[in-house]
C-alpha cells in the first residue's frame, strides 16, 4: 500500500511541476513579487518615530539634565529653537493632551481623573504625534522621500 501512495505522490509532483513549467514557458503563469508597501511604510515610520524620540530625549538630557518626572514640552522648546508651540497640538501626555489656545500651549486633563506628579510628561504616542506635526509643518513626507534628518533640520533652525 505504501508503494502505491509513493507512486501516486511522485506522479502528482511530476504533473504539477510539468504543468507549472509549461504555463511559465508559455507566458500564462507570471510569478511577480508585490511588496506590501503599507506595512513597509509603517515599519519605516515606526523606526523613524523611535529614532526621533530617542534623539530628542538625548538632546534634552545633554542640555538640561535627565528629568525625573518625564519630558515636558517646555524642555523640548528650550533645546530646539525651530520648535513651535503649535507643534504640540494634540500631543498626548501621561494623562490628557496638549492643545494650543490663543497661541498658548495648554495641558488639558479629563475631569475626575486622579492626577500624579508626571501628569504633563509626553507619552511615546505623544512623541509620535509631535514628529508628525513637525513633518507636516515642514512639508516633509516621511512616508515618501522625506527623512528624519530633514525633521531635525527644521528643529535646529530658528
Amino acid at each position: 500500500m505504501k508503494k502505491v501512495f509513493d507512486w501516486v505522490l511522485t506522479v502528482n509532483l511530476i504533473l504539477v511541476f510539468g504543468l507549472s513549467v509549461y504555463l511559465w514557458w508559455s507566458g500564462q503563469l507570471v510569478v511577480q513579487y508585490v511588496s506590501n508597501s503599507a506595512s513597509e511604510m509603517q515599519l519605516s515610520t515606526e523606526e523613524e518615530a523611535t529614532l526621533f524620540a530617542t534623539t530628542v530625549r538625548a538632546a534634552v538630557d545633554a542640555e538640561l539634565g535627565q528629568p525625573t518626572e518625564g519630558y515636558e514640552p517646555g524642555m523640548f522648546l528650550a533645546v530646539y529653537p525651530g520648535l513651535a508651540a503649535t507643534d504640540f497640538e494634540g500631543v498626548e501626555a501621561s494623562i490628557g493632551k496638549y492643545v494650543v489656545v490663543e497661541g498658548q500651549l495648554v495641558h488639558v486633563t479629563p475631569p475626575d481623573v486622579p492626577l500624579h506628579s508626571a501628569v504633563k510628561a509626553i507619552s511615546n504616542r505623544g512623541l509620535r504625534t509631535l514628529l508628525e506635526n513637525i513633518a507636516t509643518r515642514g512639508q516633509i513626507d516621511l512616508a515618501g522621500r522625506g527623512t528624519i534628518t530633514e525633521v531635525f533640520d527644521t528643529l535646529t533652525l530658528p
